[in-house]
């Protein structure tokens, strides 16, 4: 499979998990009966999804490192930290349904989206990179881009459209986030001393 297709199959999977994120905070700010059964659906399998979202984008940037012999730059590597450390913890977590996950993956995935943000900044020109990362690997240069010019060497102000491997990262991040951040279903909080207490009265006054 040439790269640039590869590129852009893994740039659609990063518009999905962007848009998916974005459905979960308007479900949250905008109370309707239907993003509440949204949001139940995606409670009862947030684990097993935020664990694929971390397992695709380590096995992209894998690919593409490992195989493709693209150079990762500084930045590149530190969204790695978080995104692959996100990886194995979320698929423990899912395989044992551990959903206090979200207290460990939860902040790894917010300090991987401040990383990805900064180096879109770099990447449209908004910020300059450091002389010593552009005279390696520059932060500042993609090494491809889907859905815009493949022919550009900078992205410019006017491109925020365009997906980068640093748009996925931040997609992959965002969808991550929200996933564990997604609110328990009313009907599945766990019952206490005071709810028992409370049945066992409303049964004994229904019985009166």
């Amino acid at each position: 499979m040439a790269v640039t297709t590869l590129h852009d199959i893994f740039a659609v999977m990063a518009i999905i998990a962007l848009l998916g994120a974005l459905s979960m905070v308007a479900a949250r700010l905008i109370p309707t009966v239907a993003g509440v059964r949204y949001l139940d659906l995606l409670y009862r399998a947030q684990l097993p999804l935020a664990a694929l979202v971390s397992v695709s984008a380590t096995a992209g940037s894998l690919w593409f490192s490992e195989v493709e012999g693209w150079t990762p730059c500084r930045f590149c590597w530190f969204q790695r930290i978080f995104m692959f450390s996100s990886a194995v913890i979320l698929t423990i977590a899912a395989i044992r349904r551990d959903r206090g996950i979200k207290w460990y993956a939860g902040p790894l995935a917010g300090i991987g989206i401040l990383i990805s943000s900064w180096q879109l900044l770099l990447e449209h020109g908004v910020v300059q990179d450091s002389k010593e990362c552009a005279a390696t690997v520059p932060c500042a240069v993609p090494n491809l881009i889907s859905f815009g010019s493949r022919d550009a060497i900078t992205l410019g102000p006017s491109s925020w459209f365009s997906v980068t491997l640093t748009v996925m990262a931040f997609s992959g991040f965002a969808a991550i986030l929200a996933l564990l951040l997604t609110p328990e279903p009313l009907d599945n909080e766990p019952l206490t001393t005071e709810s028992l207490t409370e049945a066992e009265e409303d049964g004994q006054s229904s019985a009166g």
